[in-house]
Order: structure tokens, then sequence, then C-alpha cells
């Protein structure tokens, strides 16, 4: 069964492996001069109160300004699989009468649909696990330049959660083959059950370790750098790097909420002479606008999920769809082994 899988299958893997193969050099060549140039920037040793960092990410993003869209492209690799390779695994046997002369040998169909499953998942399981892999590792000096590890497009390209997304693609494949044994329609719900799965899982995952908690003080003097902005702003900046904001409560000096209200608003109720003309953007009299809010503050209360959480919302995303590939690939075999030669 082995060999038999191999040669019915041989010619997605060499296409495959081409891919894989240039994936794979890309990687490592991009990786490499991303390096180079963030270690020219003198990224590696900047921090905050040393070097002009936000400068040097500026010019790094720059330079690979290109890079996102390949990234986002590699998404839609899993679904591809799914549809293109899952989805006609069963169905196309079925479509030809193929499975009945490998059931009437000494094949049975739990042994034809469980050998073709396994080293398939296995192949392809393992070339996401390197990939997911060498991805963290090409893009791991341009992440603070692009929104850090939480940023959609990179998360899902990283760490292991590209072997699940494989994995559930494939299995959400192969169960609507067995299925419904019609190569066409098996596709068309592949693409719909993938991407009803994996689109909520943006909004939520942010859910799966606990969040972190920042809070500080923003005196109002501080606002009057800049009257036409936001205490937002300034609650931001306290955001830890490369974490992921999920919320900021901020209130006023007695503790009430000061819901949208931006500077130029919080400043009128202690500064009548206060403008919000952006081409001035100050006010009459900054002294004595200053000296009236000196002991007058707001409070923030900032939420984030941390950088350090990664591997942990990685883990627990990848256990969510591993079950589900469980699940499916489970029902796959039941309905191949039920329905035998028909």
């Amino acid at each position: 069964m082995i060999w038999t899988t191999w040669r019915q299958h041989r010619a997605e893997a060499a296409v495959a492996a081409v891919i894989f193969g240039a994936l794979i050099a890309a990687m490592i060549v991009v990786g490499s001069i991303a390096r180079d140039r963030a270690r020219t920037l003198g990224l590696p040793s900047c921090t905050p109160t040393a070097g002009d960092c936000g400068a040097a990410l500026g010019r790094l993003h720059d330079d690979f300004h290109t890079i996102p869209p390949f990234v986002g492209a590699l998404i839609i690799v899993p679904l591809v699989a799914g549809m293109f390779w899952a989805a006609p695994l069963v169905s196309r046997e079925y479509e030809a009468g193929t499975q009945r002369l490998a059931w009437t040998q000494s094949v049975s169909p739990l042994r034809w649909i469980t050998t073709k499953i396994a080293l398939i998942f296995a192949v392809v399981a393992a070339t996401a696990l390197v990939l997911g892999l060498l991805a963290t590792w090409t893009l791991d000096p341009l992440t603070a330049a692009f929104g850090g590890r939480y940023n959609s497009t990179w998360y899902d390209t990283q760490g292991v959660v590209p072997v699940a997304c494989m994995l559930f693609a494939l299995a959400v494949g192969v169960a609507a083959s067995a299925l419904l044994r019609r190569t066409i329609p098996a596709m068309a719900v592949t693409l719909l059950v993938y991407a009803s799965a994996r689109i909520p899982i943006h909004w939520i995952r942010w859910r799966f370790a606990s969040l972190d908690s920042r809070t500080l003080t923003i005196p109002l003097s501080s606002l009057l750098s800049s009257v036409t902005g936001s205490p937002y702003d300034l609650a931001n900046a306290a955001v830890p790097a490369q974490a992921s904001l999920h919320g900021i409560t901020i209130t006023g000096p007695s503790g009430q909420s000061i819901g949208n209200q931006d500077n130029f608003s919080l400043l009128q109720q202690y500064c009548p002479n206060v403008q919000a003309n952006p081409t001035r953007d100050g006010v009459l009299d900054p002294a004595a606008c200053a000296s009236r809010i000196q002991d007058v503050s707001l409070h923030a209360t900032v939420r984030y999920q941390p950088a350090s959480h990664f591997w942990i919302i990685q883990t627990i995303e990848s256990a969510i769809f591993v079950g589900l590939t469980a699940l499916l690939v489970t029902a796959a075999i039941l309905a191949v082994n039920r329905r035998r030669a028909t």
C-alpha cells in the first residue's frame, strides 16, 4: 500500500518538493539579509533609553516592505493542499471506480484509507513544521518593525500553528472526499469549512492566555505638548514591545471614565484659553494653564497580551485544530470502511 500510495501521488510530491526547496532557499536568504541589515542599523543593542530605535525600525520596515505580501500568501498554502490534494484523495477513486480493484485484492478498505492518510499526513506535517520553524527564524529580526509576533498575517506562518492548520485542512478535505465521494463538491466544502474555522480564530485567540495589565498616571500637563492629540496616545506608549494591545481604560481625576475625549476637551475644562487650531497647536498662555493643572492627573489601565505568551497561545490553538483533525480523520475512515466497494 505504501508503494501504491507513493506511485499515485508522486507527481504532486515532486511539485511540492520543488516548491518546498524554493521556499527554504528564499527564507534562508531573506533571514540572513534581514539579520545583517538589523545589525547595521544597530537594532540588536538598541533600547528605548539608548539609541533611536524608532528610526531604525522605520528604516528596516522600508527596506523590507515587500515581505508582508509574500508572507500573507503562505497562509493559503494549507487551504490549497486541502482542496487540491486531500479533497480528491478518496472521491477520485470512487469516481473512477478504482477502489474496487484495491479492495478485491488483499487490501481491506480500512488499511487502504489509513495507509493513505498516515503517509500523506506525516510527510506534509513534517514539511509544514520545517517551514513554520524556519519562518520563525527568518522573520525574527523583522518582527518589531512589522507589528510584533501577534500580527495576524505573520502569526499564522510561524511556529507550530502552520502544522496544525495544514493537518486540519487535509482532514477537512479527506472527510469531505470520503463522505461526498465527488471531487468538486468536496473541494467546495473544504473551502467553506476551513475558512469558517480559521477566520473566527483570529478574534478569539487572545483569550487563550490571561492578559497582563499595566497602570499608569498621566499628568494633565503632559497633554499640553499635543493639544490636538489624545491621552490614549500616551497610554499606547506604555504597551511593551511586541505585545498585543487589547484595551485601554482611562479615568479622570474623580474616577469617571473619560470616554473618547481628546486632549483639547480635557484641557478646556481647566484652561478656557486652550485653542484647538492644529496649525498653532497650543494655548494662549501655556504657563498659566500648566499652573492650573499641575496637580491634576488621569489614570490609565492598559491590558495586553505579552510577547512571552506567544508559544502558549500557539500551543493551545494548535491543540484545538489537531483535535478537530482527529475527529475528521476518524469520520473519513469510518465512512470508507462502512461503505466498502459500491
